[in-house]
């Protein structure tokens, strides 16, 4: 954790000292009364908390805020193929580290139903990975995350002009990146299979709905792994000197 996110505004905070927030601050970053830590509010603003006073059962931190600041989230829309939670656990924190602006995933031809029914989507642990991968990345601004039934539902909720890529490793026409107006490019939609990959009818629905089919490299990733070099590729264009 490099930020703490709270959900408002506040100018004090006590945290319960047993709580995880409050012994990561003892524990981790071994806070003693008069030090600070950097704090946010989600979708807002970044400040700094004093800790003013500690004991056995709560912390008391006094908190400083900055001006308001513009999102730091990138025009970059993912959809998943719904797997294993582990592996989706590992997307979600991850995806939200780099920045993309909204993820979506869906239950894929090739996806087995019942992941959808798994702790990770039934609780509110996936707003934890979340929150988890924006702390990592110093930000205050939360991906949007939804999960649809099917690949038609999913692309259905994508609208607006965007560079569309969806990733395969035995049909694709090229690699991973190919755009010749790359620099042009103002928003990417990039798609990615189950952990078994597309199915003959989704690649096909793909390809209808605007996505050029690409690969990144002769080697098989894992689809964690592939989330992530994906969106590197993308977002070199989008980093400043």
């Amino acid at each position: 954790m490099n930020i703490l996110l709270i959900s408002e505004k506040v100018s004090s905070l006590n945290l319960p000292a047993d709580g995880e927030t409050g012994s990561h601050i003892t524990r981790v970053l071994n806070a003693q009364e008069g030090d600070s830590i950097d704090i946010g509010v989600r979708n807002g603003p970044k400040g700094k908390a004093t800790l003013l006073s500690l004991n056995k059962q709560n912390l008391k931190l006094s908190i400083k805020w900055d001006d308001d600041h513009p999102t730091d989230l990138f025009p970059i829309s993912l959809l998943v193929g719904l797997s294993r939670p582990q592996t989706c656990r590992k997307i979600l924190e991850q995806a939200s580290a780099l920045g993309v602006s909204n993820m979506h995933f869906f239950v894929s031809d090739k996806s087995e139903p019942s992941y959808r029914d798994s702790r990770l989507w039934k609780t509110k642990e996936w707003e934890e990975k979340i929150q988890k991968g924006v702390e990592q990345a110093f930000s205050t601004f939360i991906p949007e995350c939804k999960i649809w039934s099917n690949l038609d539902e999913c692309l259905a909720s994508q609208s607006g002009s965007s560079f569309r890529i969806a990733l395969d490793n035995y049909e694709s026409s090229g690699t991973f990146p190919c755009s010749p107006q790359r620099d042009k490019i103002d928003h990417y939609t990039i798609a990615v299979g189950a952990e078994r990959g597309w199915s003959d009818n989704e690649r096909q629905r793909l390809r209808n709905s605007g996505f050029l089919l690409l690969s990144l490299g002769p080697r098989v990733l894992r689809q964690e792994t592939a989330v992530v070099v994906a969106l590197g590729q993308v977002l070199g264009r989008f980093w400043k000197s």
